[in-house]
Formats: C-alpha cells, sequence, structure tokens
C-alpha cells in the first residue's frame, strides 16, 4: 500500500510535519510505501534528511500562492498515485483538488487542535475555520484526532453531517528515537555550566496563551528560598520580548534564560541535563483539543513532567502526574521545591507507548480493518 504525507509550511513554525517524519520509517517496516510532501526549505530539508531513510521518497515544492500550492499538491498526488492520502493538517491551501484526482484515492486528515476554539481566531476568521472544520468531515474517507477531545467533537460533527460511520482513529503525538539516540554534543558543556543547579527546561512557543508568565512569577517565588533553579526556555514567539522586560524589570537573569530556537541535534542535550520539564496547559477548550507534542518528546528521558490535569496529560499520567494550575503560579512553585528538596515522587509511565512505532502499528491496524486491506504476511506478526 502506498501512502503520500501531504505537509504545510515550515517545520520551525508549523508542527504538523512531526508525524510524517515519525511514521515514515515505521511505516515502511510494516509494509507500506511513504512518500512525503513539503516545503522547500533549509530546516524542512534538514529534517527530513535526519529522520527519514533514502527510501522515503519525497517531494518538495517551490513557496507560493495558496491557489498555486492547492494545484501543485493536486498534480504530486497523480503522480504519485497513492492508496492513501494524508493530511497533516487540513487547510485552504493544504488540501488538493478531488475532482482532479485521477485515480481511486483514500483521503485522511489529521487534526490536532481546534482552530475556532482558540481565543485570537474571532469574527468572520472564526466562522470560517469552524466552516472548515465541519468541511473536512466531508471532504476526508477518515479522520485521525491527536486528542480525546477532538475525538469525541469530531464523531459529534460527523453524526450531524449524517456521516456517523466515518472512520475516525484517536492517534497522539510520539517521541523519536532520533532525538533519543542522537550524540549529547552539548551536554558536557550543560553539565559544567549548571551542575550546581536545579534545571527546569520548557520548549515550546512564548506566548502568555501558553503559561510563560506562570513559569516567570513561579520561579521568581521559588528562588527566594532555593536560589540554585534555573530556567530554560527554549523557543521563540509573540511575548518573548515581553518576558524578557520581565525577567530584567524582577532581577531574575540570573535564573532564567532565554535559549531561543534549538536545533534538533542540540535537543538530547538539553533534555538529558534537565531535571524537569515543564508544560503548562489552560484548563480551555483550546487546550483540552490540543494535542502537546512536547510531552510525548519528554516521556523517553524519564524526568518529571510539570503540566496540568486536563486533555491528553491527564490521559498519559491518570492521578499521578505532577499537576498544577497556570491561574497559579505558587502551584507550580510548590513542584518546583519538592523537586529541588529532592521530595517529589516519580512517576512511571510506559515509554512503549508512546512511540511512533506503537503509533504506525496502530494506525495499520485500523487502516487494515476499516478498509479491507491487506498486508503483507510477513509484516502482519508485528501488529500487535
Amino acid at each position: 500500500m502506498k501512502i503520500c504525507f501531504i505537509t504545510l509550511g515550515d517545520i520551525k513554525s508549523i508542527a504538523t510535519m512531526k508525524r510524517a517524519l515519525g511514521m515514515a520509517n515505521p511505516l515502511q517496516s510494516l509494509g507500506w510505501e511513504v512518500s512525503i510532501i513539503a516545503l522547500d526549505s533549509e530546516e524542512n530539508r534538514n529534517r527530513i534528511a535526519i529522520e527519514c531513510n533514502e527510501n522515503v521518497e519525497v517531494h518538495f515544492y517551490k513557496e507560493c500562492s495558496a491557489k498555486e500550492e492547492v494545484q501543485l499538491k493536486t498534480d504530486l498526488v497523480n503522480r504519485i498515485s497513492p492508496d492513501f492520502v494524508y493530511f497533516c493538517s487540513f487547510s485552504f491551501r493544504n488540501r488538493i483538488i478531488k475532482s482532479k484526482l485521477q485515480s481511486k484515492t483514500r483521503i485522511l486528515i489529521e487534526h490536532s487542535e481546534l482552530a475556532s476554539a482558540i481565543p485570537d481566531n474571532k469574527g468572520l476568521r472564526k466562522i470560517a475555520l469552524r466552516a472548515l472544520e465541519y468541511y473536512s468531515v466531508s471532504y476526508a474517507d477518515g479522520l485521525l484526532c491527536a486528542s480525546r477531545y477532538l475525538e469525541r467533537e469530531y464523531h459529534k460533527m460527523a453524526k450531524q453531517l449524517m456521516k456517523k460511520k466515518l472512520p475516525i482513529l484517536y492517534s497522539p503525538y510520539a517521541f523519536n528515537t532520533d532525538v533519543i539516540d542522537s550524540p549529547k554534543i552539548l551536554l558536557d558543556h550543560l553539565n559544567e555550566r549548571y551542575k550546581n543547579n536545579t534545571v527546569l527546561l520548557y520548549m515550546g512557543t512564548m506566548t502568555r496563551n501558553y503559561g510563560l508568565f506562570t513559569m516567570l512569577q513561579a520561579v521568581e517565588q521559588i528562588v527566594k528560598e532555593r536560589p540554585n533553579v534555573k530556567l530554560l526556555l527554549l523557543g521563540r514567539g509573540r511575548h518573548l520580548e515581553e518576558a524578557k522586560t520581565y525577567v530584567q524589570q524582577h532581577q531574575l537573569e540570573k535564573y532564567i534564560e532565554f535559549k531561543g530556537y534549538t536545533e534538533e541535534n542540540e535537543l538530547s542535550s538539553y533534555f538529558e541535563r534537565a531535571d524537569a520539564f515543564i508544560s503548562p496547559l489552560n484548563d480551555t477548550v483550546q487546550d483540552w483539543a490540543r494535542c502537546p507534542s512536547k510531552i510525548y518528546m519528554y516521556i523517553p528521558f524519564k524526568k518529571p513532567i510539570f503540566t496540568s490535569k486536563i486533555g491528553e496529560p491527564k490521559e498519559i499520567f491518570g492521578d499521578e502526574g505532577n499537576y498544577f494550575d497556570t491561574t497559579q503560579p505558587e502551584t507550580l512553585s510548590k513542584l518546583i521545591a519538592a523537586l529541588a528538596g529532592g521530595k517529589l515522587q516519580k512517576t512511571d509511565v510506559s515509554i512503549d507507548e508512546h512511540s511512533w512505532d506503537r503509533r504506525s502499528v496502530d494506525f495499520t491496524n485500523w487502516i487494515a480493518s476499516q478498509y479491507a486491506v491487506q498486508f503483507a504476511a510477513s509484516s502482519s506478526e508485528v501488529f500487535s
């Protein structure tokens, strides 16, 4: 069977390509022929070269208008002629013209957030995004939802659109073994630099909406009694400069460092040195719906993950997680104090359940059961 992943934009700013990169090699080992359509950018080329083997067929397209991009992707799908097209996200420019397809191709769409629930999307834009979400249900032959909330939401939409039998698979993000196994090129430097520190690490978008100032305020509280605490912030975002100003005004430069965008080959060093990870989530529809991909990257390093008891963290950790309330910085500072004092209880999670290999097996089983697809007998023994 042939599958073609259709992606959107540069992975630096749009993370949905992670699914294609994570599942490409495992799917091949299960008997799939895998293709990826991706924007031609330096970072996309680098990441694909690192994470995909030479048998993955990659088709790059140049940056262009939305209309041209849709046509280019349609033409590429006709050239590849896959059995399944997999949209890693669905938008006005990340789609194909179904009426121009030259062969029978089933269309799968992944949803990893509910764009219409994001507060910044208002008025006509919010209405348009909601219409697009409904349109994806009628457009697709199957959906994959990266959160339980989305799974329930799209089952409701499908029922409303008289498509109750539309196949929908719950499939959250996962970790990539390449990050874990990559050489720890910075580890010696980081161990020396932070040898007397309790290191907290956040990687993601620098925005108020993602708990940025909750983290700053929690560190401000805890360093009064635990001055060896260090918070490393990896990433960029629209409130980055505002956060830097806050740190300067409150004289927190000794305790908080902004590291900016971090190259993929450096992540394993930072993750290995960290004593705990922070993944803030808010009790909002937006955060119940989205799948926090970074948590799955952190899990294999077996460090505490400070997060919130909603959505996918609740699915992963149940009642045993290290949870805090993003509206109350002191709840995070208490967790940091317990960590620094060696009093934090360990949370055990099955690593294998959150790998791209596991997701690929589950996906292949789902395809076989929903679409009566036959796979090679040699690979069927691993579908368990």
